[in-house]
């Protein structure tokens, strides 16, 4: 026996709540990649970001090439009950570097870091951000790769955000007045870096 079909206004409640739930996955999907940046992992990421209280953006504007690079505060990749700001590093020249331990490019390139800070002799430091890890793999790739220098933890992406980091890895060079003095996405070639330490005045020759 063939059921009876549905009346007119069942037809219509249940297009309505199938109007409702493809609704709802559009809008879900728009605050993901749209709304939310901050929270979309990265492959070795954990699942939920973590959020480190008093960490962030501490100014509001945006880095521009001849401008102050913008101030933030993130924690200590090897002491995380310290919170560390971009301005505590002024007084030398200093390649604010963006990695992730998932990504072979920055393996590639903290050599050549290692090798200009090392032939510069004081002149240069390195400060490395690590883009959504946890502290072991953050100083993991570094302790791995012989890299001493300081880390901080970008850990739920906000400031790579705020500076519109475009992909891993992402350098800036600032002099020591806290002045940005260029950018660079993408690895940075060992034959590529003296070129780009020059804009700081620095003469550094390659291996």
């Amino acid at each position: 026996m063939t059921p009876p079909a549905p009346s007119p206004p069942r037809q219509l409640a249940g297009y309505a709540a199938l109007v409702l739930a493809v609704a709802f996955a559009i809008g879900a999907g728009v605050y993901y990649f749209l709304l939310a940046p901050d929270e979309a992992a990265a492959p070795g990421s954990p699942a939920l970001p973590t959020v480190y209280p008093n960490t962030g953006p501490l100014v509001p504007d945006r880095p521009e090439v001849g401008k102050p690079a913008p101030d933030f505060a993130l924690v200590d990749a090897r002491e995380t009950s310290v919170v560390r700001r971009l301005s505590d590093y002024r007084g030398k020249v200093l390649l604010l570097n963006w990695y992730a331990s998932w990504c072979d490019p920055c393996r590639r390139e903290i050599p050549a870091f290692l090798a200009a800070r090392k032939a510069l002799a004081g002149q240069l430091e390195i400060l490395g951000i690590n883009y959504l890890e946890p502290p072991e793999k953050a100083v993991g790739i570094l302790d791995e790769l012989g890299a001493d220098y300081p880390a901080l933890l970008d850990a739920n992406g906000s400031v790579a955000s705020h500076y519109r980091i475009p992909g891993m890895p992402t350098t800036f060079l600032i002099g020591p007045d806290g002045t940005l003095l260029a950018m660079r996405a993408g690895e940075l070639r060992e034959a590529e870096l003296a070129d780009f330490l020059a804009k700081a005045g620095l003469a550094y020759a390659a291996r």
